[in-house]
């Protein structure tokens, strides 16, 4: 790899904004463990843990739709990211988990978004 590049590669993650919709999937699926966490513990501090749970998966679904807004068009996506957009409906689980309902749909959306570009570009294309 160069050293000119503008997009750094982390590992297996890939680069710039496949990596940074990589580790949003990741960790907001992750905060699932939180949740787990959280259930023997006092009623209070469960309250907070499960608010730092939403708040992390909401951080990841708003930063996957803002990288899905840059990235519109399948045919001009860094590689990787489509991918990473279609399994995104995984946090609809993370969503579901601590009832953040305006998560449980928006992290659907994320997915229909994608279909629904890609369905639009073959159609625009014929």
């Amino acid at each position: 790899m160069s050293s000119n590049q503008q997009s750094r590669s982390y590992g297996r993650l890939g680069q710039g904004p496949t990596a940074l919709a990589k580790l949003c999937l990741i960790i907001g699926m992750s905060s699932i463990f939180l949740v787990m966490i959280a259930g023997p513990l006092p009623s209070p501090t469960k309250d907070i843990v499960y608010w730092i749970q939403r708040v992390i998966v909401a951080a990841a679904i708003l930063t996957l739709l803002g990288l899905f807004f840059m990235h519109p068009l399948p045919s001009r996506r860094p590689e990787g990211l489509t991918e990473v957009f279609i399994y995104s409906s995984g946090l609809f689980l993370a969503t579901w988990v601590t009832g953040v309902w305006a998560g449980v749909f928006m992290a659907p959306l994320i997915p229909l978004l994608t279909l629904g570009s890609w369905i639009a570009e073959r159609l625009r294309r014929d």
